[in-house]
């Protein structure tokens, strides 16, 4: 574009299948097409509104259906995307900072904001533009929300557009269309790709209805009576607006496209020096292979990654697997990737499978290395096959020591994947140490080992005793600092008493909880609404596993004595979501801290939670403190093993388990651990897979 202010540059659950045979010859050699954008679990829905892409060398921007329609000479390193249908103009000035003020306003309050710049009476002016929306009905539903969120009344802009001329070059659609700018009217070049041919034009308005066009056109007709202004009507073009960075603190801008739902477009990187590759600011900043199409879908903007398959392998096995991990491991991900890869075709309608971890995990080129390409080249062609025919290859973190029967993830059998021991220890090698601690008032919980001093001093109960050894420590009410709550703050010098020590949750092992009853029932009924099963009245008052697997994985669970209604067996998990994060793996027990007798004067017992008795908890200095002083009344059992455990006088639940992934098929660990000791990625498969071969092309 021409105007010198458009200059500047910016950089910123599975289903079980059998697929049918593959020719596996042309499936290797193939293309592959990821979607970069997705929500899978509605078969194909993409969740941004624009997007933006960059390379170092420029960018090749054409229509997908005819590459010699070239949309920009090559020269731009960095352009913005979008589909050009119905968004809300929230607020229009003179003034840069008042502009950032309104952007930064709809995004605090989750809203899609840009700013684009116009010239409008020979004046520069800042157009704050949100959203993205295939109908009018669906942008309907945000305007009381971008009202709200900017405390202005934004007008609804749309896809209808007048044409003032049509060119042969884009620098006279640009001259043309200064001229209307500066008359007041919102004008815009477009590239039209017609039956294979480019031409360029000139648009003004952006109406969101043909009334709201013919609005414009009285008002485009009283300045320009000779002109016509008919209504645009071209299936396949690309609108140029120009975007101001919003965040910063000058006028940085780039092209953007706004392209219709007719049209696909497709970015490349241009040729040069070293592996060209295209960023995806929105995507994380990452970097990938290939070409980059853009189109509409389902009402929504689609981001598809196409490239060869073996280059999308790269970043398949960095993205699931570690560089520097045993080559042997690498190559047994790199195998299990490619018999995915074969086994997606046009999954999503647009794209075969997506970037993430519902097919598997691919974060593109930024963690690619050597080692990692070495073993997708040293394995290049070969799938794994069971009677003929591709594999589903099942592969997740870490099985916690046994794989999963198919009859424990999805409740059918799986011919191949049978369960074996693995060997999935190694996380616990690395994970940190924390001590179960008792405070003065009785409060237990949990701090890291490196946080607390001993002091070589133990209390009369026979329990070491530390101080904290810095400021603002979190006593928290397991041992992580991602999933466990905050109980309590503690200042340097603080004195602890050590109950025990667990290791950092990690892939093999972890707890969450404890619960009360009532965080178990609400987690408990929110599942069961989900699965359309029973709901739980009144207090949860027992909750046991009824039923597990060959390999000790839930099967069956009831609350109250009634069975918890599920999906599949892999689906217990998703029982005790927290924050939306389901358990690690089904392979778990439920401890009732509250379940204990207790024994009195004369050989009495009495069970808990109903014993009448006055229970004390022992703190950090061994004085004596009611329960309900404590962590939700909690105290210490000395048990004849001569050990100390915390318990609880009001019931409370903790899920401890092991494992992390549905547990069907190979364990990445456990074929890391089996490389260490010397065995090759066709041992490693077949010794998680039975009656398996590993195919080349």
């Amino acid at each position: 574009m021409n105007k010198s202010w458009k200059k500047l540059g910016l950089l910123a659950g599975c289903m079980l299948l059998f697929p049918m045979a593959t020719d596996r010859a042309e499936a290797a050699g193939k293309d592959i097409r990821v979607a970069l954008f997705i929500d899978a679990g509605f078969g194909y829905r993409g969740t941004v509104p624009a997007v933006t892409l960059s390379s170092d060398n420029g960018l090749s921007i054409s229509f997908a259906d005819d590459r010699s329609a070239k949309l920009s000479g090559g020269k731009e390193t960095t352009a913005r995307f979008t589909v050009d249908e119905y968004h809300y103009l929230a607020a229009e000035t003179s003034s840069f900072t008042y502009a950032q003020q309104v952007a930064q306003k709809l995004s605090q309050h989750g809203l899609p904001a840009s700013i684009e710049l116009a010239q409008k009476d020979g004046k520069t002016v800042y157009q704050v533009t949100s959203g993205s929306y295939a109908t009018p009905q669906a942008a309907s539903a945000k305007a009381a929300a971008v009202q709200q969120a900017a405390n202005l009344q934004p007008t609804l802009k749309g896809p209808f557009h007048l044409e003032a001329g049509t060119f042969s070059s884009l620098k006279d659609a640009e001259n043309w269309e200064e001229v209307l700018d500066h008359s007041g009217l919102d004008a815009y070049p477009v590239v039209i790709n017609k039956n294979g041919n480019t031409k360029y034009a000139v648009w003004v308005g952006e109406a969101a209805s043909v009334s709201a066009l013919d609005t414009i056109r009285q008002e485009a007709k009283a300045k320009f009576p000779n002109l016509a202004f008919s209504q645009a009507n071209e299936p396949e073009y690309a609108l140029l607006r120009t975007e101001v960075l919003a965040g910063g603190n000058s006028c940085e801008s780039m092209t953007k496209y706004a392209f219709s739902q007719q049209s696909k477009l497709l970015v490349a990187p241009k040729k040069g020096s070293g592996t060209e590759l295209i960023t995806v600011e929105e995507r994380s900043g990452r970097r990938y292979r290939g070409e980059i199409e853009l189109s509409e879908y389902k009402g929504h903007l689609t981001v598809v990654n196409e490239l060869p398959l073996e280059e999308y392998l790269y970043g398949v096995v960095g993205s699931e697997m570690q560089t520097g991990w045993p080559q042997e491991a690498l190559k047994v991900q790199a195998v299990l990737a490619r018999t995915r890869a074969v086994t997606m075709n046009n999954k999503y309608g647009v794209a075969d499978l997506s970037d993430t971890v519902t097919e598997q995990a691919y974060y593109g080129y930024n963690l690619e290395a050597a080692d990692i390409r070495r073993a997708v080249d040293k394995t290049e062609g070969e799938i794994i096959t069971y009677q003929g025919k591709p594999i589903e290859p099942f592969f997740y973190s870490n099985a916690g020591g046994e794989t999963a029967d198919g009859t424990e993830v999805w409740g059918n059998a799986v011919p191949y994947a049978k369960p074996v021991s693995s060997n999935d220890t190694a996380p616990l090698a690395a994970a940190k140490l924390w001590y179960l601690v008792a405070l003065h008032d009785g409060t237990t919980g949990y701090i890291r080992s490196d946080l607390v001093q001993l002091t070589g001093e133990t209390n009369p109960a026979g329990l070491q005793l530390g101080q904290v050894s810095s400021e603002l420590i979190n006593l928290r009410a397991g041992s992580s600092t991602t999933y466990h709550r905050v109980l309590t703050t503690l200042t340097r010098g603080a004195e602890v008493a050590i109950i025990g020590q667990e290791l950092e949750e990690n892939a093999f092992s972890w707890t969450r909880g404890p619960y009360t009853p009532a965080e178990m029932k609400s987690m408990i009924n929110a599942s069961q609404a989900r699965n359309n099963g029973p709901q739980i009245s009144g207090s949860l008052n027992s909750l046991e596993v009824t039923e597990r697997g060959p390999s000790g994985r839930v099967l069956q669970m009831e609350a109250n004595g009634t069975v918890l209604k599920v999906p599949s067996p892999d689906a217990h998990r998703s029982i005790f979501a927290e924050n939306g994060n389901a358990l690690r793996s089904t392979k778990f027990s439920i401890e009732e801290l509250g379940t204990v007798s207790v024994l009195g004067a004369n050989g009495r017992t009495s069970s808990l939670p109903d014993a009448d008795e006055e229970l004390h908890a022992i703190g950090a200095d061994t004085k004596v403190a009611s329960p309900a002083n404590g962590s939700a009344g909690q105290f210490l059992i000395f048990n004849p093993q001569g050990e100390w455990r915390v318990a609880s006088k009001s019931q409370q639940y903790l899920i401890r388990g092991y494992g992390y992934g549905h547990g069907l098929g190979v364990s990445q660990y456990g074929a890391k651990a089996m490389a260490e000791q010397g065995y090759d990625y066709k041992e490693i498969l077949k010794h998680y897979y039975t009656g398996i071969k590993i195919e080349a092309d």
